[in-house]
């Protein structure tokens, strides 16, 4: 998926030269749209997840008026006023933009070391001079935004989702079972997050129609087109006592849309965007659906049995993953038996019939590993 920049001054003919000229710029790794309306810009940001915002004040001259935004309301609260009561500026409007990063554009020139905040917004306030050439603005917004997203990658471990991955080579090993049984169990503490990338699911909510619901379906289909946003993922999401899930996808063809490494950027932008403390992902047997995925999660639970034939198959994986992981990825992989279900629990497969003695295993695993 393309990263966005989001470009707003009030002067079209210099927001559309910058566009232009940032899209046909080798060295953008921005999908660039320009803006010269705020209403227009603020209407875009709630359905596309905006990466940068490079913007400029938002300035009105028309004397003893207010800024309408469009939805009825009026931006009066932090202007500066000039002697005819003029309204000047309103640099907080910037601000109210959700975007991951945000660059002012200055009418001045500005030392580039600058980055004192300006705002009572609690993001950094970093700034450059609006008026130079394309390719300097360019180049001064890369080294910024590599500057912001560097720090922002020295603390994102403790705002992003972790991620557990629960994976099997085998069959009839247990493993949504288990999926569901630690989802249930990490609920008592956290607020997780459960969905399966299975093509075809055994995971049932029996007294729900699903096709009246979001699914993994439309999660894939509104990243794809940049539009997955934290808030619209919420609405897809799937609330019980037990779980909060997806539920999986309405056709096998939906999730083999994705490709290995567009599967890995789909699960990493859960993991930015869900609010959740942790992400566990219940999967098929196809290992290069999720490959990418294991030297990125936290940890990875991959149920067993004592069936010979299938630890064969277990042992060829083992030296696969030998070779292409690390010996400290693949430390948090851990092998685990899965409990038998009881025999008179008709759904197997759902967090509201997790036995006893599998929740207890769950909770097992969850300070052997976990909370170790």
């Amino acid at each position: 998926m393309h990263h966005i920049l989001a470009f707003f001054d009030e002067d079209k003919t210099y927001c559309d030269r910058f566009r232009k000229f940032a899209s046909n710029h080798s060295n953008c790794p921005f999908t660039v749209y320009s803006f010269d309306n705020y209403h227009d810009l603020k209407n875009f940001s709630q359905d596309h997840p905006i990466d940068l915002l490079v913007g400029s004040e938002i300035n009105k001259t028309d004397t003893g008026s207010s800024f309408n935004d469009g939805s009825g309301g009026s931006f009066e609260k932090g202007y500066s006023y000039d002697q005819n009561s003029a309204i000047v500026s309103e640099p907080e409007l910037l601000y109210q933009i959700p975007a991951k990063s945000i660059i002012k554009l200055s009418e001045t020139p500005i030392d580039p070391k600058n980055t004192i905040p300006m705002c009572s917004s609690d993001k950094e306030n970093y700034q450059i001079y609006k008026y130079q050439s394309g390719e300097n603005i360019l180049r001064e917004i890369m080294s910024v935004y590599g500057r912001k997203t560097a720090a922002s990658e020295r603390e994102h471990s403790g705002s992003r989702s972790k991620l557990y991955i629960v994976y099997s080579p085998i069959g009839r090993s247990g493993k949504t079972r288990f999926a569901l049984a630690l989802t249930r169990a990490l609920h008592r503490d956290m607020k997780p997050l459960y969905l399966t990338l299975e093509e075809v699911s055994s995971y049932r909510m029996p007294e729900d129609d699903i096709m009246c619901r979001g699914t993994l379906s439309e999660a894939i289909y509104f990243y794809k087109e940049g539009k997955l946003t934290g808030s619209r993922l919420e609405d897809l999401i799937f609330h019980n006592r037990y779980a909060d899930s997806i539920l999986p996808a309405r056709a096998p063809e939906d999730i083999t849309t994705l490709s290995p490494q567009e599967t890995v950027s789909f699960i990493e932008h859960l993991r930015d965007i869900s609010g959740r403390d942790a992400i566990i992902l219940d999967t098929d047997s196809i290992l290069s659906r999720i490959e990418g995925l294991l030297p990125l999660c936290d940890w990875t639970f991959m149920p067993v049995t004592d069936d010979i034939k299938e630890n064969t198959k277990i042992t060829h994986l083992e030296n696969y993953l030998s070779k292409t992981l690390t010996p400290k990825q693949l430390g948090h992989i851990s092998k685990i038996v899965v409990p038998e279900p009881e025999e008179d629990i008709l759904y197997a497969d759902n967090p509201e019939n997790t036995s006893e003695r599998l929740q207890n295993f769950a909770k097992a695993v969850i300070q052997n590993y976990i909370y170790e």
